[in-house]
């Protein structure tokens, strides 16, 4: 496992958002809706507040503007990368796929997983 302050979010994902399972979108760090010191993904309903980063994995952002906290979302980060030990993601999927596809979301990194279920990812 290689563990690197030089690991980078890439902005090419499309990770699902934990809570409804919209597509999130990139934020840069230290943008104005991002407080939080590393780039993220951020779901955009109305309302949810949920992120994703390799770091933290999902997460919600809390707090001030200049002092914000990642929290996890429970029950939801259970895979790791086994080359860079960070938070896979839950990607958008095609109808021709069955079960639940989790990727790495460092830039570069091709590690998947599928998890073998027909079923609809449910967050428990």
């Amino acid at each position: 496992m290689i563990v690197t302050s030089v690991d980078v979010l890439s902005r090419r994902l499309k990770p699902l958002c934990s809570r409804d399972n919209h597509v999130m979108k990139y934020e840069s760090a230290g943008s104005r809706a991002n407080s939080g010191d590393e780039a993220s993904y951020h779901c955009g309903s109305v309302g949810c507040s949920a992120r994703y980063n390799p770091t933290n994995g999902y997460f919600m952002l809390i707090g001030m503007p200049d002092h914000a906290n990642a929290v996890d979302e429970p029950g939801v980060n259970t895979l790791t990368c086994p080359r860079h030990g960070r938070w896979l993601y839950r990607r958008e999927g095609t109808e021709a796929e069955a079960g639940v596809r989790w990727l790495c979301g460092v830039e570069g990194c091709d590690h998947r997983y599928s998890a073998n279920t027909k079923a609809e990812w449910v967050r428990t």
